[in-house]
């Protein structure tokens, strides 16, 4: 038997396409959560032109950004005076 005391939230239910702003009703399109093709299609063109994106955690086996202790790098910093003391090139010169 079915349970008719919860409706589906879809049948009914108006969403806000995320690029235009627009209120539409979930079955009043074939591209949700969007409320048409182009709405799609300009999100799309932000992904591939890089305006948005996901991101970057780091590479596999990198410690993730959340955990990493800010302070054991300022204190190797101040440690070596700021300098660098493994006579490795940073680029830029001392002046």
């Amino acid at each position: 038997m079915k349970d008719n005391s919860r409706p589906d939230p879809f049948s009914t239910s108006k969403l806000v396409c995320p690029t235009c702003g627009v209120a539409f009703r979930f079955e009043e399109t074939v591209t949700p959560p969007f409320c048409s093709n182009r709405c799609q299609l300009i999100d799309l063109g932000r992904w591939l032109d890089e305006e948005i994106g996901v991101p970057f955690e780091g590479e596999p086996g990198e410690t993730p950004v959340e955990y990493r202790d800010v302070d054991d790098d300022v204190s190797s910093d101040a440690s070596s005076g700021g300098r660098n003391t493994g006579g490795e090139s940073t680029g830029i010169q001392d002046l």
